[in-house]
């Protein structure tokens, strides 16, 4: 075991996906190492992989297992995919969390939703100041996103300077914060940058993504087309968009109404830290009764199809007080995020068949990307000239292209690091990044309140009830494991009567399993286990062989022992 500092890097999520951000960074030798975390975000639960799971988390099993030797956390930005895990996954690691003041206020609500004091968690920090973390020196430096105050990371340590970038794009007129400084980041690059994390969302998309303040004319002429009410959604976080709505809407004479909580929470963070000083006056639903619909913009949370959120519950009729209806427009101000295609055509058809118009940025130029183009990566790396690239934040296909992209934009090595592969970025043998280990990786469910890990069959055993439903049975027996009453089973989501069958299908298994605890020994009925598997296996028998499923099944053997005089 080599006794000699090394600095290394893992990803526990985020490199392999887009999403569930959670990197870490290592300095020192293998023995004694300490550890400083960036980002801890979430992904959001579908019914095709995770049926009822609200978010998706990043397994941090590895590094709660080192939380003695970690340094503190320090989040990039106020996207969920950076910051939503934060609140949940941080009593297994109780270090101290970094960030802005915008992204702080984010995380205080979060962290008071769990019950936990944010003031004894939290330290604000100003961009560009310095904090001693054990071998990092940390500091943030501002970058152009689509949340206010995204920032990068610099980390210092005394084997070469890393420059993390969070989510970022060249905007220049970004309408809530100053265009990036160029001049700074080279500067940075003139300091010496070992190694460049770099976002990978958008590595294969040619040019520039656009600046945020050309969405306007796009939103202005669909809105000005629109005989009757409008409903935009984008992402909640992107409050320089949804400002841009609400001057359109104020523009085109329609008040504005804000509909979903997390749009509501971050509008009045950012009215509040000062991020958005000037955002448009808002009316509550009551007045918005009483206006006409072309007089109306409403702002709604659900561009990702998420049938809670406000979107969702507008195309089944179920908002508690927003109804479209033929004549009406809803606006996507945003892109899908890859995973979610299913989710957002299902609403959209169910918007159609309502006579709703939906317009999105296939249609209109009304959204452009918060993350940067290959032009604008290219540049980063003109200014920081770093000499390792290692990509993050992108599915494999964003990593290996990013990889493959990078020493052509001037860096000498690329690390090829998805999730649980832990790279040695400084301290080896040789100057080049080497794989040294694999950490096992995975993920946990919100599954309502409780955090579900995936090994815990949870997730697995709703996806078989899903897939092949489900049998519960109820065995009453005496002491010598007679049947006193007859079996009782329920069968869910499984037909009643099928053809060619002599009977239907709970019959057809109330008779197996009688006759099969009849058959077993007296031996074999005084364990109430054996009973069980008995009647489990009559069970499998009739539903393979009459619905052709394999469904779950549950059997509770309840035991009367005789009264005593």
């Amino acid at each position: 075991m080599s006794g000699a500092d090394e600095l290394v890097y893992v990803a526990l999520g985020g490199a392999g996906e887009i999403g569930m951000n959670f990197y870490c960074y290592g300095f020192g030798p293998e023995r004694d190492r300490k550890w400083l975390i960036v980002d801890c975000g979430v992904t959001f639960g579908d019914m095709a992989s995770s049926p009822g799971v609200d978010l998706v988390m990043a397994d941090i099993d590895f590094i709660a297992e080192r939380r003695d030797s970690l340094l503190g956390i320090a989040i990039t930005h106020a996207h969920e995919d950076h910051v939503g895990a934060l609140s949940h996954l941080w009593p297994q690691l109780k270090a101290p969390v970094f960030c802005t003041k915008f992204t702080a206020a984010v995380a205080k609500r979060k962290f008071e939703d769990q019950g936990i004091a944010p003031a004894e968690v939290l330290r604000v920090v100003a961009p560009h100041d310095r904090t001693q973390l054990g071998p990092f020196e940390i500091s943030f430096f501002p970058v152009t996103h689509s949340v206010p105050e995204a920032m990068a990371l610099v980390i210092r340590t005394p084997l070469g300077l890393v420059f993390h970038s969070g989510d970022f794009k060249l905007d220049e007129a970004p309408l809530i914060a100053p265009p990036t400084d160029e001049a700074a980041l080279g500067a940075i690059g003139d300091e010496g940058v070992l190694c460049f994390a770099c976002d990978s969302t958008n590595v294969f998309e040619e040019g520039r993504a656009g600046s945020e303040e050309s969405v306007r004319p796009g939103l202005a002429k669909v809105m000005r087309e629109s005989p009757g009410a409008v409903a935009c959604t984008t992402f909640a976080s992107n409050v320089a968009r949804l400002r841009t709505i609400a001057e359109v809407a104020r523009e085109n004479e329609r008040s504005v109404v804000l509909a979903g909580r997390a749009m509501k929470r971050m509008v009045e963070t950012a009215i509040a830290t000062g991020a958005v000083p000037d955002f448009p006056d808002l009316i509550d639903e009551d007045r918005a009764e009483d206006l006409p619909a072309r007089h109306l913009c409403y702002l709604v949370t659900g561009s990702q199809g998420e049938p809670r959120a406000a979107v969702g519950r507008i195309s089944t009729n179920s908002h508690p007080f927003i109804r479209l209806k033929e004549g009406d427009t809803l606006i996507y101000s945003s892109r899908t995020i890859p995973g979610n295609e299913r989710e957002v055509y299902r609403v959209y058809n169910r918007l159609a068949a309502l006579g709703v118009r939906v317009v999105d940025a296939d249609m209109a130029d009304i959204h452009v990307s918060g993350h940067g183009y290959r032009d604008e990566i290219a540049q980063y790396y003109k200014l920081l000239r770093p000499a390792i690239a290692l990509p993050i934040h992108g599915e494999h296909r964003h990593l290996a292209e990013h990889a493959r992209m990078a020493k052509a934009w001037g860096a000498e090595y690329a690390a090829f690091a998805p999730n649980g592969r832990m790279m040695r970025l400084a301290g080896g043998a040789r100057p080049e990044p080497e794989a040294v280990r694999e950490v096992e990786t995975g993920r946990v469910y919100l599954d309502g309140k409780t955090l579900v890990g995936a090994l815990d069959g949870v997730i697995r055993a709703r996806l078989k009830m899903a897939r092949q439903g489900k049998v519960s049975m109820a065995l009453v027996v005496d002491e010598e494991g007679e049947l006193i009453a007859d079996p009782q089973i329920r069968a869910v989501g499984a037909p009643v009567d099928g053809e060619g069958w002599p009977r239907p299908l709970e019959e057809l298994i109330e008779e197996a399993v009688d006759d099969a605890l009849e058959n077993l020994s007296k031996k074999d009925r005084r364990s109430d286990k054996r009973i069980e598997d008995a009647a489990v296996a009559a069970c499998r028998r009739i539903c393979e062989r009459h619905w052709g499923k394999k469904p779950e099944i549950a059997a509770l053997v309840v035991r009367l022992d005789e009264e005593e005089d």
